[in-house]
C-alpha cells in the first residue's frame, strides 16, 4: 500500500493497471451478457414460430382425421424454416441461416433446424439447432462461441 500512498510516480503505475484489469473484465461481462440477451431473443423468436407451426399442424391432423385419413407421418421442415427466415429476417446460406446488420457484418448464425414430433393424445414439436455467435473486441474478431438450442412446443388434446 506504500506505493498507492507514494507521491513519486510510481505510485500511479498500480491505479492504472487495475484500471485496466477491471475495464478488461467488464468488456467480458458485457460481451457475455449481450451473446447471452442474442440467444435468449432467438430463442424466444422461434417459440413464437414453432407455437404457430404447432397449431397450423394440428388443424391439418385434424382436418386428416375428420376425413377419415391418419395425416401424422411427416412434418415439412422447409415450411417452419421459412416461417422462421421471414419472423426473425434471416439469410439462408447452404445449411446455415444468418443475421446481419445494418452495417453488413453477422450478428449471428445457426445450424439448419431439425425439427421432431410426437403425436399421442398431443402434439409435441421440438426443434434443435445451434447458435454461432461470433465475438468481437475492438472491432476485431477474435472467436464465436456456439449454443446449443432446444425449443419445444406442445398442443394437447382436450375433451
Amino acid at each position: 500500500m506504500k506505493v498507492l500512498s507514494s507521491k513519486k510516480a510510481e505510485g500511479y503505475i498500480m491505479p492504472c493497471v487495475l484500471i485496466i484489469v477491471l475495464a478488461a473484465i467488464f468488456s467480458g461481462i458485457f460481451v457475455y451478457s449481450a451473446s447471452l440477451s442474442k440467444v435468449n431473443v432467438m430463442k424466444e423468436n422461434s417459440k413464437i414460430v414453432l407455437d404457430s407451426f404447432v397449431t397450423q399442424k394440428a388443424t391439418e391432423i385434424f382436418n386428416s382425421i375428420k376425413q377419415g385419413n391418419d395425416y401424422t407421418e411427416v412434418i415439412d421442415q422447409s415450411r417452419y424454416q421459412s416461417a422462421l427466415i421471414n419472423f426473425c429476417t434471416l439469410e439462408r446460406d447452404g445449411e446455415n441461416l444468418y443475421s446481419i446488420d445494418a452495417d453488413g457484418k453477422e450478428q449471428f448464425h445457426i445450424s439448419e433446424p431439425v425439427i421432431s414430433f410426437k403425436a399421442e393424445h398431443e402434439l409435441k414439436l421440438c426443434v434443435s439447432y445451434t447458435m454461432s455467435i461470433p465475438i468481437y473486441f475492438a472491432g476485431a474478431y477474435i472467436t464465436s462461441a456456439s449454443v446449443p438450442v432446444e425449443v419445444s412446443s406442445v398442443l394437447t388434446e382436450k375433451f
